[in-house]
C-alpha cells in the first residue's frame, strides 16, 4: 500500500511551489489591505488574504500528512502473502465497500463536523469523504479486500486516513451524518471490474 501513498519528486516540488506562491500572495494581499484607504476595499483584500493564508496552511498540512502517511506505511510490516493467490471476488469486494461507507461516514462526521455557519471553503468533512472514496478505489484493487472483519477494516481505514481510532472502535454508537453532507459516490465507480 506504500505505492498508493508515494508521490513523485515533481509532485512534491509542485506542492512546495504551490505553498510558496500561496504565501507570496497572502503577503501581497495583506500589504495591500493595510495600505488601502477605502474600508470596503481593505475588507475585500483582507478576506482574500485570509483565503490565501488558509490555502497556504492546507498545502503545508498536506505535505506533513503525506510525509506521516508514507513513514507510517513504510514502518508497518507487510501483510503475509498467502501460499496461493486469492481469487477475485467482486461480490465480496462490492459488499465490503458498501459496508464500510456507513461506519466511515460516521467517524468522519463526528471528528470533522463543520461548525454552524462555517465557510463552505473550510469543509474538512467533505475533504475526508472524498479522500475515503479515493482510498476505497485504490484499496479494493487488492483481491484480499474485505477478508478481514468489518470492525478491524474500519479501524485500519481510519488509521490510514489519519482519523481518530478511538472513534473508529465506537462507530456503532456514533450518529449518521445528514444525507446532504455526504455526496453520493459515482454510480459506475472505477473499482468495478478492476483486478
Amino acid at each position: 500500500m506504500l505505492d498508493a501513498l508515494t508521490i513523485t519528486e515533481a509532485e512534491a516540488a509542485g506542492l512546495s511551489e504551490l505553498a510558496a506562491m500561496d504565501l507570496a500572495m497572502a503577503r501581497d494581499f495583506a500589504a495591500r489591505a493595510r495600505a488601502a484607504q477605502d474600508p470596503e476595499v481593505a475588507n475585500d483584500l483582507a478576506r482574500t488574504y485570509q483565503r490565501m493564508g488558509r490555502s497556504y496552511r492546507q498545502s503545508l498540512a498536506l505535505k506533513v500528512r503525506l510525509a506521516r502517511e508514507i513513514a507510517q506505511a513504510a514502518s508497518q510490516p507487510s501483510p503475509p502473502v498467502p501460499p496461493t493467490p486469492t481469487p477475485r471476488d467482486e461480490a465480496r469486494i462490492e459488499a465490503r465497500i458498501a459496508e464500510l461507507r456507513g461506519p466511515m461516514h460516521r467517524v468522519i462526521w463526528v471528528e470533522h463536523e463543520p461548525a454552524e455557519g462555517a465557510d463552505p471553503d473550510d469543509d474538512v468533512s467533505g475533504h475526508y469523504f472524498d479522500l475515503l472514496e479515493e482510498r476505497l478505489e485504490v484499496y479494493c484493487r487488492d483481491n484480499r479486500f474485505g477478508l478481514e472483519p468489518l470492525d478491524a477494516h474500519v479501524v485500519s481505514l481510519c488509521r490510514s486516513l489519519g482519523l481518530d481510532v478511538s472513534l473508529a472502535r465506537r462507530w456503532r454508537e456514533l450518529p449518521d451524518p445528514p444525507h446532504e453532507a455526504v455526496s453520493d459516490p459515482d454510480h459506475d465507480p472505477a473499482w468495478r471490474g478492476s483486478g
